[in-house]
């Protein structure tokens, strides 16, 4: 079995690299790949789904040019992608991501935002982007914000061969803060009413859900005990090879640690009694079939 880490950051500082700063990535905090392929190579995962801060995809893009086989990307999409600069259409947005993947060869494409909360999704100016992906085979990379959740089905719904990722085990972000690991933290965490929610997306088969940040989701320490839960309910609704793991490195790297992310992973599969089958599909099948990695 291939192992495969679906979802982590890597950049390096911005006077190295161009890209965003604020509180959580100030501008002289570095989470060079080197790092993160020394835990990879230390933990036996052979292939990762590299994820950039935001657009300034540089340093992922570099990364995945030096190593194409063990690496997959996601890009960050920009206002203007998403329609909300003003002044595009659907040709430009479409041909402006052509442009930027021709590149930088991304499988996924990350947003927080998909329309105005009670839009008709066929009003959003979002649509152009999510046909360029559906029609791409480019993976929605998925991680919404309290408002614009309830937005995805109907996604799903217009676009029936758009494959949709929810980041997080659907968690929707707000009013984050950095810890003192230096970790995103978020007061709220994942609620009931949540995970029957990503649950009942299951219904729309190109839907799939990413098991990750499980220091930022949880209420408790490594091994997240309160995560089995909705990992099992995710399992059952979904099935194995619509889930996929990630370890959101480097936000984790200091703690719990590469190795306490994989037992906690590994714990909730025991707990749900998933088979061989199933354990291969979340820890590395599911992710190498959405991005065509080649076995390790």
């Amino acid at each position: 079995m291939t192992r495969v880490d679906a979802h982590a950051h890597v950049f390096r500082p911005a006077a190295v690299s161009p890209r965003g700063t604020d509180e959580l990535a100030p501008d002289d905090r570095d989470a060079p790949v080197e790092a993160f392929v020394a835990e990879l190579e230390r933990h036996g995962v052979g292939r990762a789904v590299l994820v950039p801060l935001d657009e300034h995809d540089d340093y992922v893009r570099e990364c995945l040019d030096a190593d194409p086989e063990r690496f997959a990307a996601v890009a960050v999409s920009s206002d203007a992608e998403r329609g909300r600069a003003g002044g595009r259409h659907a040709e430009s947005v479409s041909d402006a991501l052509d442009r930027r993947r021709a590149g930088f060869r991304f499988g996924g494409l990350r947003t927080t935002w998909l329309g105005e909360p009670g839009q008709d999704i066929r009003d959003s100016p979002a649509l152009p982007m999510l046909r360029w992906c559906a029609d791409r085979g480019v993976v929605l990379w998925a991680y919404l914000p309290p408002d614009q959740f309830p937005l995805v089905e109907a996604v799903a719904r217009e676009l029936p061969d758009l494959a949709i990722a929810l980041n997080h085990f659907g968690f929707s972000p707000a009013d984050m803060r950095v810890d003192a690991h230096g970790r995103p933290w978020f007061a709220s965490r994942l609620p009931d009413e949540r995970v029957e929610a990503v649950c009942a997306l299951a219904a729309h088969p190109q839907m799939h859900v990413l098991v990750s940040g499980h220091y930022a989701v949880s209420q408790e320490d490594a091994p997240y005990s309160d995560l089995r839960g909705p990992t099992t309910r995710y399992l059952e609704a979904y099935g194995a090879d619509r889930v996929m793991w990630g370890s959101d490195m480097p936000w984790p790297a200091a703690a719990p640690g590469y190795s306490a992310l994989l037992d906690a992973i590994g714990s909730a599969l025991d707990e749900a009694g998933s088979s061989a089958a199933e354990r291969e599909a979340v820890l590395g099948g599911t992710a190498s079939r959405l991005f065509a990695l080649a076995p390790a």
